[in-house]
């Protein structure tokens, strides 16, 4: 029977009989910081975590399985991990439908502008927008939420391209009408998408990111606006903490008018907390049958 320790998350009351099952469980709250998690987590062979902490005790860890509710943790060495007996799983897919619709709503948002036109008061001059029909797209990064972008992409009439790893960037955002940045954290993906990326693309062109600044340029982004490279931008402030406006990374994609900026909240609909939840229940009664799923690579 294996030692299953819940950090924080919130298992309903068939997901807490189902852990039960496999072993002993101790429900405990989340961490206030790392030394605390260790302690928590002592001689455990499973950790539920809601994230509190987490990425940092990582390479503290030994001898267990780790799992969370959500996607996207931060950057680590798997191989690393695996030579202390440390397994980490996420909950892909759990969030994807929420995170594709805050997607085309930014995309929408950007090419037709409908917001100030909702609920107005006062005649105004008609200005024509852009239709979504017949332009084009690059979606960097082909992984879970990336792939399935495009479909909704397609139904609007949308070009859809990837670049993927091996791609030359910046002959695949050429021509590009929209960039949505999809990556994921890794040694690869560190800053990809700099200042030199974002003054290279075509004049006009928006930029759509729901994922970690790790992975792209804020500054240079920034920057391309103010030199009318890029038109206008989508940003949801991942990891900063959810409905957190006083950061200071939210306050600086604020300052700019055409930068769309939310913080933290694509990913939340009461669906996705729900599917994170069973899928990182399920994530455990998967290693325990021996059969390990949504294990990380990452380096």
């Amino acid at each position: 029977m294996k030692k299953v320790v819940v950090l924080g998350a919130k298992p309903n009351d068939d997901q807490k009989t189902r852990l039960e099952a496999l072993g002993e469980v101790k429900y405990l709250p989340s961490p206030s910081n790392s030394d605390e998690l260790m302690k928590q987590a002592g001689g455990a062979d499973v950790l539920y975590s809601d994230g509190a902490f987490l990425l940092e005790s990582l390479p503290k860890l030994k001898n267990v399985f780790v799992t969370y509710p959500y996607v996207e943790l931060g950057v680590f060495n798997s191989e690393e991990l695996k030579k202390n007996g440390v397994l980490v799983a996420n909950s892909q897919g759990g969030n994807r439908p929420s995170i594709i619709e805050w997607v085309m709503f930014m995309v929408l948002s950007l090419f037709r502008k409908f917001t100030p036109m909702v609920r107005a008061t006062e005649n105004f001059p008609v200005e024509l927008q852009q239709s979504l029909s017949g332009k084009k797209v690059l979606i960097v990064g082909k992984g879970s939420i990336g792939t399935k972008i495009a479909i909704p992409c397609e139904a609007f009439g949308m070009e859809v391209s990837f670049f993927e790893r091996g791609d030359n960037l910046h002959a695949k955002s050429a021509d590009a009408d929209l960039v949505i940045n999809s990556l994921n954290c890794n040694s690869t993906s560190k800053n990809l998408l700099d200042e030199k990326f974002f003054m290279s693309l075509k004049k006009g062109a928006y930029y759509i990111t729901f994922v970690r600044p790790y992975t792209y340029d804020l500054d240079g982004l920034l920057k391309s606006i103010d030199n009318g490279v890029v038109a206008g931008a989508a940003i949801d402030c991942d990891p900063e903490k959810f409905g957190d406006t006083t950061n200071e990374f939210y306050k600086k994609a604020l300052s700019d008018p055409k930068v769309l900026v939310t913080p933290h909240i694509a990913f939340s609909t009461k669906q996705a907390i729900v599917n994170g939840g069973e899928i990182a229940v399920k994530n455990i009664e998967a290693f325990v049958a021996g059969k390990p799923q949504n294990v990380l690579t990452k380096k």
